[in-house]
């Protein structure tokens, strides 16, 4: 392919992009190699295993638990007639709009000591303590907040070739629960592993639920390593052991799709759904009940019924400036990815090449990585750059560290993978011909997107920037490190005012992310009827 001078610039820019969202991440690993204080050989000679076999067992027992309720949830659903089925199949996506973190410090005040669950169980002279403030809850509700990962990819790939997988399956006399081992599921793999390293990922990153529950993992290692001992470097290196693991359930889900390629040819006839009567009926109303029941509905009632509460406690101008905080630091952070989002897909989509395939897929290796570790590398390279100002130029004071900038950065660091699929995506919809034509009529590469192509997506970038703005939004490790002294934004808010035995009042800010993060389920109800 002939490189002209403007095919060029664009390479140009998009490489400078990825160099520098890569950056932090590219310093961890530096600093990590380089780690040796006595803080960092104490946590190796201490706790640091103990973290590892935690978050070990922790990716464990939520994976299991995602997987049941996911693939359960999504094969009953789309294979199956019973009443309400409608109802259940969007209500199943509802535990996203509510983040981990929210669910943890719910459960905690619902099922606590002096919650109106025990005081029940004392009336009822049940003296015996009912803990949960333990690694099984954590489970639990992880599991309740990221199962709707599995469930969404392997019931859009059920949808897509229910009627080629099942009706040869049952023609040939196998019943639906062994077709669903034996044909359905291996068929889907591909599907399911999707879903479950979005969930492991997740579930590496998660530190609200782990430190208020008092499980240690390496997220929480990271915090205490920052925080409590101030040392960059133990930091780092704990870190670059949390980047491992991410790399390893990337490795493991490539691994998973193999060479394997699924040719299907569509299927005319309609897939039957079995009506459910009976004691079938009831296990799958059970079954499909318990993650939306504990997943979605009692919290949402709990945050409700504190919210208004508490509402008049908490409705002054720092619960406006708290909001206003939160709006601030994601609507720009989220302009700048849809911006950083269109130069990157754009330039992969007039330059299809090997590197500008590869350059792109290193732009959103940040989504891989845990907030926490992102938010080290970033406090890293931004201390150094501020140190040599002050040493350098006497510069005084930080230019950088401890900013907005910084936590914005932090979000496009992040998050930029979200916005790049979703361009990307909507690219593909509008085809490449149109773009050949306008520039054969002698439009520039960037006239073209300009005048041609941005008005035909503007719809699709409104959602892609909703998807991030809500993703930023509700992110709280980095925001935690990053954002600047007595800087509250909702996630913050939230957990700060949990964590300070204050679960109640922090409803009405919880409340608040709930419905912001409704917004992206609103675009997808039409898929899921």
């Amino acid at each position: 392919m002939k490189l002209t001078g403007s095919k060029i610039s664009w390479l140009g820019l998009t490489t400078g992009v990825t160099l520098v969202v890569i950056l932090p991440i590219a310093l961890i690993l530096i600093y990590a190699i380089g780690a040796n204080s006595e803080t960092l050989q104490h946590l190796k000679d201490t706790v640091l295993l103990d973290y590892v076999i935690t978050t070990v067992k922790l990716l464990f027992f939520v994976s299991i638990l995602s997987l049941i309720f996911g693939i359960g949830s999504a094969f009953i659903v789309t294979f199956y007639e019973f009443k309400f089925r409608k109802i259940y199949s969007i209500g199943l996506i509802l535990p996203f709009v509510i983040p981990s973190y929210i669910l943890g410090f719910i459960y905690s005040d619902v099922f606590g000591y002096f919650s109106y669950f025990n005081i029940f169980l004392m009336d009822l002279g049940i003296k015996s303590y009912f803990n949960i403030l333990n690694f099984n809850t954590v489970c639990f509700v992880l599991a309740l907040a990221l199962y709707p990962y599995i469930y969404l990819i392997v019931r859009a790939s059920f949808l897509k070739n229910a009627n080629t997988l099942l009706n040869p399956a049952l023609s040939l006399g196998m019943s639906r629960e062994k077709a669903l081992f034996k044909v359905v599921l291996p068929l889907s793999r591909v599907a399911i592993a999707g879903g479950l390293a979005l969930v492991l990922m997740e579930t590496i990153s998660e530190y609200g639920v782990v430190s208020y529950y008092g499980v240690d993992t390496l997220s929480t290692a990271i915090f205490s390593a920052w925080f409590g001992m101030g040392d960059s470097g133990s930091a780092a290196y704990i870190s670059s052991i949390a980047m491992v693991f991410i790399l390893f359930i990337l490795l493991l889900e490539k691994f998973s799709q193999g060479k394997a390629r699924f040719s299907l040819e569509a299927s005319s006839s309609p897939l039957k759904k079995i009506k459910l009567k009976g004691i079938k009926a009831f296990f799958a109303y059970t079954f499909l009940s318990i993650p939306l029941f504990f997943g979605f509905v009692l919290p949402f009632i709990w945050i409700l019924i504190y919210s208004f509460e508490y509402a008049s406690d908490r409705l002054d101008m720092d619960f406006f400036r708290v909001i206003l905080n939160s709006f601030i630091a994601s609507s720009f952070a989220s302009f700048v990815i849809i911006f950083l989002a269109v130069i990157l897909a754009y330039t992969y989509r007039i330059v299809p090449n090997f590197y500008t395939k590869y350059i792109t897929k290193f732009a959103t290796l940040g989504y891989s990585m845990p907030g926490a570790v992102i938010a080290i590398g970033i406090i890293i390279l931004f201390g150094d750059f501020d140190n040599y100002l002050i040493d350098n130029f006497n510069f005084e004071g930080l230019l950088l560290s401890g900013t907005l900038f910084a936590l914005v950065f932090g979000y496009i660091v992040r998050f930029l993978a979200v916005g790049l699929n979703s361009v990307l995506a909507s690219f593909e919809k509008i085809g490449i011909s149109i773009n050949k034509a306008s520039r054969n009529l002698g439009q520039t590469p960037l006239k073209t997107l300009l005048k041609v192509e941005l008005p035909l997506l503007k719809n699709s970038l409104l959602v892609a920037y909703l998807l991030v703005f809500i993703d930023t939004i509700k992110e709280l490790p980095l925001t935690l490190i990053l954002r600047p002294f007595n800087y509250e934004t909702l996630a913050t808010k939230t957990y700060e005012l949990a964590v300070n035995e204050m679960v109640q009042e922090s409803a009405i800010y919880a409340l608040c992310i709930v419905f912001i993060c409704l917004i992206p389920i609103t675009f997808s109800l039409k898929a899921y009827k």
